[in-house]
């Protein structure tokens, strides 16, 4: 069917494809490469667009020998990716969101010419809201048990997004197979258990540093098996000794698929701004300095590091790369899919899909659009996301969870008031306030794991001219700089 629709009308059904994809299509008259709508599933190109690949790994070894690209080095370590269509390496793209490569007229083009946003009227009611959402909600979950019966495993924690989708296979017909990954004394887990008794469905609790504490500490081969199983630069780093890549493996195993929850925040207040226009600067500034500036070794490295992504940030959403202009509130929130999901998140979701059957229900085309369609005011402190949990299934949605209220109830005015608390701290002095809670709460990467891959990896790293190591704020960022470094030394 899709094959005779090119054909017919030389264009695509965008609202008929649902998942994370990469898709190869030859009708004879269309020779076309594109991914899903979101860009879940990375496409990676060679400079001279004559190798693609859903690895990044096999388009460097294409290349043969690659130099590193710093602007995105030091975002991959900093932020978990790089957010451009440049990757680490230089001469590495990717496919740019939305667009499909066409080999016949060896050029790309834009899927989505009129933008992302559907351009519909907002939703008169919460009610009609919830009704639409959770309507599309239920035909994801039965396209799902379709596709896989009785093969349907899916990730619970205390949070909101895993309980909707919970809520939306239940709903739909379908008992998944639910885990939660904690150890016994974890909230997740003591909620998870509360909802899987409420619904009557099995639930695994799975404690991955227990897991890790019977492995050994990685040496330089496992580290190097790890970014080989990661294709090369994970968001969380490759400091894995085994606990990530045994999961991801069982949760998938036998044709099951695993779902997750990345995303659902559509129908919230991600960036928790107030309703009104931004410059792309203040995003930055809100959400992406989680870090001092003298991590960085270049005295201007921090003014750089902000101008990159704002001028990122006004591309992916149809602006020019230079200039003052404020993007409107519906543009922020176009950012939270567009930029924070397709950057970030599909790291997570390419590397998840090369080795089983995942995807991110709650965030594909269709469920952006109706969000869109959602006055902020509804989404504040998971208004929203809590009456769609509980339109969809009231049992689950009558159980704690880790936000201190039961879904059906939604928040109260303490939930209410923290959240306009949050949106109304100006935007330049986030990272004052980011700063003072890092140093209150003493974050910095252990010393003692800085040793360890040093003496692993001795001599000067690849990153080291570009920060200060033992200035990052956690370990997983010391894990993405060892992958960069594993890389580089080891596989290329």
């Amino acid at each position: 069917m899709l094959l005779d629709e090119v054909r017919t009308t030389g264009h695509l059904e965008e609202g008929a494809l649902r998942g994370n994809f990469a898709l190869f299509l030859d009708t004879g008259e269309h020779t076309w490469l594109l991914n899903d709508a979101l860009g879940f599933v990375r496409i990676y190109a060679s400079a001279d667009r004559c190798f693609f690949s859903t690895s990044w790994l096999a388009v460097c070894a294409y290349l043969q020998h690659v130099e590193l690209d710093a602007a995105s080095a030091i975002e991959y370590v900093l932020l978990g990716a790089a957010h451009s269509c440049q990757s680490v390496a230089r001469g590495v793209d990717l496919l740019p969101l939305g667009h499909v490569q066409d080999f016949r007229r060896r050029s790309t083009w834009q899927r989505f010419p009129r933008g992302f946003d559907a351009q519909a009227p907002e939703f008169r009611s919460p009610t009609q809201a919830v009704e639409t959402i959770a309507g599309h909600l239920r035909t994801i979950s039965a396209e799902v048990a379709s596709a896989f019966p009785g093969r349907v495993n899916a990730a619970l924690s205390g949070g909101f997004d895993s309980r909707l989708i919970v809520a939306g296979l239940l709903a739909a017909g379908v008992r998944p197979r639910l885990f939660v990954y904690g150890d016994a004394d974890s909230a997740d887990v003591a909620v998870a258990r509360t909802v899987a008794t409420a619904a009557d469905l099995p639930l695994e609790a799975i404690d991955k540093r227990a897991m890790n504490r019977g492995l050994p500490m990685p040496d330089i081969e496992s580290l190097e098996q790890s970014a080989l199983f990661f294709d090369g630069l994970p968001s969380d780093g490759i400091d894995d000794p085994g606990a990530d890549r045994h999961t991801r493996l069982e949760q998938t195993a036998d044709g099951c698929i695993a779902l997750n929850g990345g995303g659902g925040e559509i129908f919230r207040n991600f960036f928790h701004l107030p309703n009104r226009a931004f410059a792309a600067r203040d995003i930055v500034r809100t959400f992406y300095r989680g870090f001092s500036r003298s991590v960085f070794r270049d005295s201007d490295g921090l003014a750089s590091y902000e101008a990159r992504l704002a001028a990122s940030m006004r591309s992916i959403v149809g602006m020019s790369e230079v200039g003052s202009e404020l993007l409107s509130r519906t543009q922020v929130e176009l950012l939270y899919s567009l930029f924070r999901c397709h950057y970030w998140m599909g790291v997570n979701n390419s590397v998840a899909v090369r080795h089983g059957n995942y995807t991110t229900p709650l965030v594909d085309l269709e469920s952006v659009r109706l969000a869109l369609r959602v006055p902020l005011r509804w989404k504040n402190a998971g208004a929203l996301e809590s009456r769609l949990v509980a339109a969809l299934h009231p049992a689950i949605a009558a159980q704690p969870s880790a936000y201190g209220f039961r879904f059906d109830a939604g928040p109260g005015w303490r939930e209410r008031l923290a959240e306009w608390a949050t949106c109304a701290r100006p935007v330049r002095l986030r990272p004052l306030i980011n700063a003072t809670r890092r140093n209150l709460q003493r974050k910095r990467i252990a010393p003692a794991m800085l040793q360890r891959y040093r003496a692993l990896l001795p001599g000067e790293w690849c990153m080291d001219a570009l920060l200060d190591l033992a200035q990052l704020v956690d370990d997983r960022a010391l894990g993405r700089a060892v992958a960069v470094e594993i890389a580089w030394r080891r596989i290329f």
